[in-house]
C-alpha cells in the first residue's frame, strides 16, 4: 500500500535508531528490536576512541567517580559523533557495503572493543599515577581501573539514551513540520527548535533554579558565626563596638576576617620590636545597599581607624563567599609588624565556582568600586605622607580587583605594588598582558616587557627571572602550571591553547594532550580538586605568600631569615 506521508531523511529512519546503515542486524529485524539493542558501527568505534581520550591525564589527579563520569560522557560523545558521520555518509552516493563485509567488520570490532577498553583503563591508571606523583600523592592500585570502567559504562549508557531522546524529539517535530515545508527544511528547523529549548531550559530554568536554591542554602550559612569567632573589642576592627559597620552585617567570612589573629603580642614576639594592632576593615553584603555604598563605607572605616596614617594599606579582592585567605592576611601583618590596614568588601556569599556562573558582574563591580574609592582618598593626601598602597586578590578575588584597572600601565600608575594569585582565565588585564608576552616565553610563566615591572611565577624563586632590575612598583602574577582555575576557559572546547603546545611547566604531566570538548571537561573537573592537593600545587598558594609579599612589597628591616621563619609559621595555618 502506498503511503502519502512525507518521507523522512535517512538520519531519522525508524529502521535504525542511530542513523547508520551499519546496525547490528538487518533493517527489518532491527526495527522490531528495542532501541537500546541497536548500535551504530561508527558510533561504537568513535565511542571507544573518545573513551580513551577522556582517560588521558589533565592538570590534577581525578578521583574515580570524576574519572568515570568524564570517561562515560566522552564515550557517549564519541558515539554521537560516529552516528552523525554515519548519517552523512548515507547521504552520499557511496556504494553500500555487502553483507559479508559488514559481518566481518562487526566481528573485528567485537574483538577490538574489549581489548581497547582494557588497554585504555590500564593506561588511564598509569597516567593518573603519574599526575598523582607530580603533586605528591601515592599511586592508585589497578583496581581503580575496574571502578572507573563501571562508572563510565553507566554514564555512557545514560548519555546515549539522552542523545536518542533528543533525536526522537527532533524527528517528532520534523515529521509534523514536513506537512507544510520540504522534509530537509523541516528537520533543520526541528533541530534548531530542540537546541533552543535545551538552551532555554539550561539558562532560564536550570541555572536560575540552581541559583535560587544555592542562594537559599548559602544565605543561611552567611548568617552564621563559626565556633570560636567573637566580636572584636578593639577599635581597629570593623564590627567592633566603635565600628561604623555592625557586627551582624559582616557575613560569616567577614566576621572570620575581623575576629582572627595575629594581635600585637604575636607580632612583637616574632619581630622583637613593639608592634601595632593591625587594622582590618570589612563591609558585608548587608552593611550597605550596593557596591558603591559599601566601598564608601569602607573608606569611612579606614578613616575612622586611622588607616591612612599606617605604613601600608592593602586593598583586597574577596572570593565568592567573601573569604580572604588567612595565609596572606597574616603574612602582611607579620611582615609589616602590624603597621598595616587591610580592606575588603563582600559581593556574594556563594562559593567562587557558583559566583563565576551567576555573580561575576557583581565581583567586577565590587573590585572596581572598593579600589577606586580607596584610591580617591589616598591620592588626595599629600604625596609625602601617604601610606604604601598595595592591591591583592586570590582566585575570583584577583579577577574582582583587576577590574579596577584598564591595562598593565594602570596597575603600575595607581599602586605601590600588586599581587594577583591564581587568576581566573577570563580576567583582564591578566589576559592581555599574557597575550603581549615576549616571544619565546611560555604562557604558564610569561616574560612581559623584560620583567621590569610585571613578573609571573609559581615558585617565588622565579620572581628573580628574568635577571635584571625589578623596578618599583612591583607587580606579581602568581600562578602554577597545573592550576586549573588559571587555565580553564570555554575556548578549550574547540581550540588548543598555547600552554598545551609548549613544554609543560612544573607539576603538569608531559603526557597531557588537547582533545576537543574532552579537555574542557577534564579541566572543568580539575577545578574541584584545586585545593585538595598539597601546598605549592594546583590552586594552593598559602605557603609561598611570605616570600612573595617580601619580594614585592619590600617591608622595612626585613631579611631572608625572616622570610624563612614566617614561611614556617604560615604553613601551620589551616586553609579555611
Amino acid at each position: 500500500m502506498t503511503s502519502n506521508a512525507p518521507e523522512a531523511p535517512p538520519a531519522i529512519d525508524d529502521a535504525d535508531a542511530d542513523g547508520g546503515g551499519d546496525s547490528i542486524e538487518p533493517t527489518g529485524s532491527a526495527a522490531r528490536r528495542p532501541a537500546w539493542k541497536r548500535l551504530n558501527f561508527l558510533g561504537v568505534f568513535f565511542a571507544v576512541t573518545t573513551f580513551g581520550w577522556a582517560l588521558t591525564p589533565s592538570l590534577l589527579p581525578r578521583p574515580w567517580i570524576f574519572e568515570g563520569v568524564i570517561a562515560g560522557l566522552g564515550a557517549a560523545l564519541g558515539y554521537g559523533m560516529g552516528c552523525l558521520i554515519s548519517w552523512l555518509l548515507r547521504l552520499t552516493p557511496l556504494r553500500e557495503r555487502s553483507a559479508r563485509v559488514k559481518a566481518f567488520a562487526w566481528r573485528a570490532l567485537a574483538v577490538w572493543v574489549p581489548i581497547a577498553v582494557a588497554v585504555n583503563l590500564l593506561a588511564g591508571t598509569y597516567w593518573q599515577n603519574g599526575v598523582r606523583e607530580a603533586v605528591g600523592f601515592e599511586d592508585e592500585g589497578y583496581g581503580w581501573a575496574v571502578v572507573v570502567g563501571l562508572v563510565a559504562a553507566v554514564f555512557a549508557v545514560l548519555g546515549v539514551l539522552a542523545g536518542r531522546g533528543l533525536r526522537r524529539a527532533t524527528r517528532w517535530i520534523g515529521h509534523r513540520l514536513s506537512r507544510w515545508v520540504p522534509a530537509p527544511v523541516a528537520f533543520i528547523i526541528a533541530a534548531l527548535v530542540v537546541t533552543l529549548v535545551i538552551y532555554l531550559a539550561v539558562t532560564d530554568v536550570l541555572l536560575k533554579g540552581f541559583s535560587a536554591l544555592m542562594n537559599n542554602v548559602y544565605s543561611g550559612t552567611n548568617a552564621t558565626t563559626q565556633p570560636g569567632i567573637a566580636q572584636p573589642q578593639v577599635p581597629e576592627r570593623s564590627g567592633s563596638p566603635d565600628s561604623l559597620v555592625a557586627w551582624d552585617t559582616l557575613g560569616m567570612e567577614g566576621r572570620n576576617f575581623v575576629a582572627r589573629d595575629p594581635r600585637p603580642g604575636d607580632l612583637q614576639e616574632f619581630s622583637g620590636r613593639e608592634a601595632k594592632e593591625p587594622i582590618r576593615v570589612y563591609v558585608g553584603l548587608d552593611s550597605a545597599a550596593d557596591a558603591k555604598a559599601r566601598a564608601d563605607l569602607a573608606v569611612k572605616e579606614l578613616e575612622r581607624t586611622g588607616a591612612f596614617d599606617r605604613a601600608a594599606i592593602v586593598v583586597a579582592g574577596t572570593t565568592g563567599t567573601g573569604w580572604l585567605e588567612p595565609q596572606t592576611v597574616n603574612t602582611v601583618e607579620y611582615a609589616w609588624n602590624g603597621d598595616t590596614a587591610i580592606v575588603g568588601i563582600q559581593y556574594s556569599f556563594l562559593p567562587s565556582w557558583i559566583s563565576t556562573l551567576v555573580d561575576v558582574d557583581k565581583a567586577s563591580e565590587a573590585g572596581a568600586a572598593v579600589f577606586d574609592a580607596v584610591y580617591a582618598k589616598w591620592s588626595s593626601l599629600p604625596e609625602g605622607s601617604r601610606p604604601k598602597l598595595f592591591a591583592y586578590g586570590l582566585s575570583l578575588g584577583s579577577f574582582s580587583l583587576q577590574s579596577a584597572y584598564t591595562d598593565a600601565a594602570d596597575i603600575s600608575a595607581r599602586t605601590d605594588g600588586a599581587i594577583f594569585v591564581g587568576t581566573p582565565n577570563f580576567s583582564q588585564p591578566w589576559g592581555q598582558i599574557a597575550d603581549d608576552r615576549e616571544q619565546g616565553s611560555p604562557e604558564w610563566q610569561p616574560t612581559y616587557q623584560g620583567g621590569t615591572t610585571i613578573r609571573y611565577a609559581g615558585d617565588p624563586a622565579n620572581l628573580a627571572k628574568p635577571a635584571g632590575e625589578w623596578a618599583s612598583p612591583r607587580v606579581a602574577y602568581v600562578q602554577h602550571a597545573n592550576d586549573s582555575v588559571v587555565w580553564w576557559s570555554a575556548a578549550l572546547l574547540f581550540q588548543k591553547p598555547d600552554w598545551l603546545s609548549e613544554p609543560p611547566g612544573p607539576g603538569r604531566s608531559a603526557d597531557m594532550r588537547w582533545y576537543p570538548i574532552i579537555t574542557f571537561l577534564q579541566v572543568t573537573v580539575d577545578q574541584f580538586m584545586g585545593v585538595a592537593v598539597p601546598d605549592g600545587q594546583g590552586h594552593n598558594y598559602g605557603g609561598s605568600m611570605p616570600a612573595i609579599w617580601a619580594t614585592v612589597t619590600q617591608p622595612p628591616n626585613w631579611t631572608d631569615a625572616d622570610t624563612a621563619r614566617l614561611t614556617t609559621l604560615i604553613r601551620t595555618l589551616p586553609l579555611e
